[in-house]
């Protein structure tokens, strides 16, 4: 094969494969989670911390992790080395302890395992084992953490972060930025009903639902709910009307598991149409039910 038919091939591959180097340490970081051994609970679990950077070019993986016992002053510092298969999959393993503390006739172990991202979740998650403390193994789960990991002997004994988490988990719930990507993106239709009808159609439970998932998810959200009409019938008929058809979306809601205190309802009528009562399109589209979150 003639020299610049080599090059040039050699310049394609590179091209080609720029995309991947370039993602290859999207997971490089700060990873906050729980560490669980065989088949404990999340609140049985320690608290762990992943920091590490991953060389672009290799898949190289470098960084230190620390191990903590909730609400105590127990830890491992340890320095952990490894290697990414891709932007989602890292493989590690404890290189050496280094600063640790621990009860009585305990001691940390030197763990590895693999773990893979989940896009749609937000975690990092998957299994460890240990060579040197009778083969343990169980479970770990991270998330990306707005602070920087601990590298010194003096650690807080605020763990709050670790209940949450748990919380979250046993709740089936994405990790917190995941949830918070979703509430900002919904996007909120109206329901719209039927003339002089205050019952709802199937074709919308599946979006009521979607929006039920998201309030459920967050702690200190809520949803309010303003029922409208078209100008058919009078002002005190419609006011009575635009009530009822929000009521009936506020029930269909607190079945999906949202919390009645967490929903708000106006009914205004006739008084605030989305467009004009002049046609019967007009109209249709004025007899709806609108949303936001507050």
């Amino acid at each position: 094969m003639p020299e610049i038919m080599r090059f040039k091939l050699l310049i394609l591959f590179l091209v080609l494969c720029r995309p991947l180097l370039g993602q290859i340490n999207f997971l490089e970081g700060t990873w906050q989670g729980i560490i669980m051994t065989g088949g404990e609970t999340y609140k049985k679990g320690n608290a762990i911390w992943f920091d590490f950077k991953i060389d672009k070019t290799t898949g190289v993986m470098t960084g230190e992790s620390r191990i903590e016992t909730p609400f105590t002053h127990y830890f491992a510092y340890k320095n952990i080395k490894g290697r990414a298969e891709d932007r989602t999959i890292i493989h590690f393993e404890d290189v050496i302890i280094g600063l640790q503390e621990n009860e009585s006739g305990k001691y940390w172990c030197t763990n590895k395992g693999t773990l893979i991202y989940n896009d749609s979740t937000g975690y990092l998650s998957g299994a460890w084992s240990s060579d040197d403390c009778k083969r343990a193994a169980g479970k770990i789960i991270l998330y990306r953490s707005k602070y920087k990991l601990s590298r010194t002997d003096t650690t807080s004994l605020y763990h709050s972060w670790f209940n949450n988490l748990t919380s979250d988990l046993e709740r089936g719930w994405n990790a917190y930025y995941v949830r918070e990507a979703e509430m900002k993106n919904f996007q909120f239709v109206p329901v719209y009903f039927d003339h002089d009808k205050d019952s709802l159609k199937p074709e919308y439970e599946a979006y009521l639902k979607n929006m039920a998932r998201i309030v459920n998810s967050h702690t200190d959200l809520r949803i309010k709910i303003i029922g409208h009409t078209d100008s058919n019938g009078t002002d005190e008929y419609n006011v009575d009307l635009s009530a009822r058809r929000a009521e009936i979306i506020r029930q269909y809601l607190i079945s999906q598991g949202v919390k009645a205190d967490k929903i708000v309802i106006e009914f205004r009528g006739e008084k605030d149409p989305a467009t004009s009562n002049e046609t019967p399109e007009g109209k249709r589209m004025n007899r709806r039910v609108d949303f936001e979150f507050i």
